[in-house]
């Protein structure tokens, strides 16, 4: 009787979003921003994996700290410095485009489904950004 009184009368949990629309960025991610290519070319040489492998991702956090580890402390101060940077303003132009080349189709799908479920209403996007080589590229 008593679980079921509690069960009934517990507070309802709100919906929360499944996609977060921005990210808090860290030193370690920006030190594997900066040195991405080091990081692939170490896990590959070490282990063999291709970056995009499944077998590839049980090296990447060895393969960060370890290129961490080799940094120097003035290196690590401003990677701090850039992870504050990045989170309370934005990150350059390059990180940008892989962003939006990598979570923008999911941003723009989660939004239309949001605007259907609680407004039934029809949205048509149209969405243009920068890639890497500052081509602008366009998507519907």
């Amino acid at each position: 009787m008593y679980k079921t009184w509690l069960f009934n009368n517990k507070k309802k949990k709100e919906r929360k979003d499944m996609i977060k629309y921005g990210r808090k960025w860290t030193p370690r991610m920006v030190i594997y921003q900066e040195n991405r290519e080091e990081v692939l070319k170490r896990i590959e040489d070490e282990s063999g994996a291709k970056p995009g492998d499944p077998g590839m991702f049980k090296h990447y956090q060895a393969a960060v700290k370890r290129v961490m580890a080799e940094l120097s402390d003035n290196k690590l101060e401003k990677a701090k410095e850039t992870a504050k940077e990045w989170s309370n303003n934005c990150p350059p132009p390059e990180i940008q485009a892989q962003v939006a080349h990598k979570k923008g189709p999911a941003y723009m799908e989660h939004f239309l489904k949001e605007m259907w479920r609680q407004c039934r209403m029809r949205v048509f996007v149209l969405s243009a950004w920068k890639n890497e080589q500052g081509e602008v590229l366009f998507r519907m």
